[in-house]
């Protein structure tokens, strides 16, 4: 009876191991396919008859490049998704002004604001001499303002990929027959006409934000990755690259250290630095405990005071086109790979 117990125990055992190897084995119904995107080939390219133009023929949507370059660690922990965007003040469509410059900056890429700037001009019936959609261009018409001794004008709106991804820059610059030129002038000659078709049309971008209308053209010719990266130099030191001329990525950094809350204690820009503290409340919480103010004089950051720990955030100039912005500590302690990196990061996503 005991041997009969014995041969059906293992006959069940037997039957189901071949039973969950059928259904979850790497044969099975319910296999793991986690891995099958390693088994992909490429495929050739798709032939047209002889004859036949494939000039039309590119992706639609063009792959963005990744925005982090940096290496991973001997030991990695993934990350909590990050936001978007942090900036709870941040409109969809402002006016941003450095210097003599001014531009409006706004949510989406843009392919999806190139069809608003047409539509604007169309809406105020403002006639269009040039488009360029893979330069970002739009040039109107020589106009007549209303009113006496007043000059023929026209404009020039242009975009550009903004700092961050799924931004816009668009610029805009006006000339008149005062110039006694048809060629476009470096500045416009009159600032005040200039600021007027600025503000009308940020006020037209910002009530038509919902606009999902797409320039497939400007979409694949204007860059869209953004014009900041998270990269790593040849010594593994991590740094954030921005492409932008020094004086506007001087400024960018100052604005989006108040953002990300660091304390500004003094700067320097003939050194290129600024001298920040930082108090790091995430770190904190999640470093407490029941029984962690008895044991905080083990594992407490000497560097750390009450208003936190002391950085140095260097903007350096590249060349005339980007800056590269690193942080370290003002004691001289070797800061982390995962400590420099989630400062960057934080920095990172309020430049602007």
């Amino acid at each position: 009876m005991k041997l009969l117990l014995k041969l059906v125990i293992v006959a069940v055992v037997l039957l189901s191991l071949s039973a969950c190897s059928w259904l979850l084995g790497d044969d099975g119904t319910f296999r793991d396919r986690g891995n099958d995107y390693r088994k992909a080939t490429i495929e050739a390219p798709l032939e047209l008859p002889s004859g036949m133009d494939s000039d039309s023929m590119d992706d639609s949507y063009a792959i963005p490049t990744i925005s982090d370059r940096t290496s991973l660690g001997d030991k990695f922990e993934i990350p909590k998704p990050e936001p978007l965007a942090e900036d709870i003040d941040q409109d969809s469509v402002r006016i941003n002004s450095l210097g003599n410059q001014t531009w409006i900056l706004t949510d989406g890429a843009p392919g999806q604001i190139w069809p608003r700037l047409r539509g604007f001009l169309s809406l105020n019936q403002l006639g269009v001499q040039r488009a360029d959609a893979a330069a970002g261009i739009i040039e109107t018409t020589w106009l007549q303002p209303a009113g006496e001794e007043t000059f023929r004008e026209r404009y020039r709106l242009r975009i550009e990929q903004g700092v961050q991804r799924g931004t816009s820059e668009v610029y805009v610059l006006q000339s008149d027959t005062r110039s006694g030129s048809e060629d476009w002038p470096s500045v416009s000659n009159n600032p005040e006409r200039e600021q007027i078709m600025t503000k009308e049309l940020a006020q037209y971008l910002a009530d038509r934000s919902a606009a999902v209308a797409v320039s497939m053209l400007a979409q694949q010719t204007i860059d869209s990755s953004g014009k900041i990266t998270l990269e790593e130099s040849s010594n593994a030191e991590t740094f954030i690259k921005l492409t932008l001329p020094f004086s506007r990525a001087w400024a960018s950094v100052g604005l989006a250290l108040e953002k990300s809350k660091f304390k500004v204690d003094d700067l320097d820009r003939s050194e290129q630095v600024y001298r920040v503290h930082y108090l790091d409340t995430v770190e904190a919480e999640k470093n407490s405990g029941f029984f962690s103010w008895l044991f905080s004089w083990a594992d407490s950051d000497k560097d750390a005071d009450e208003q936190g720990i002391a950085y140095y955030v260097r903007v350096k100039e590249i060349d005339d086109k980007s800056a590269a912005i690193t942080i370290e500590r003002q004691s001289g302690k070797t800061m982390d790979k995962v400590e420099t990196e989630r400062l960057l990061k934080l920095l990172k996503r309020h430049i602007t």
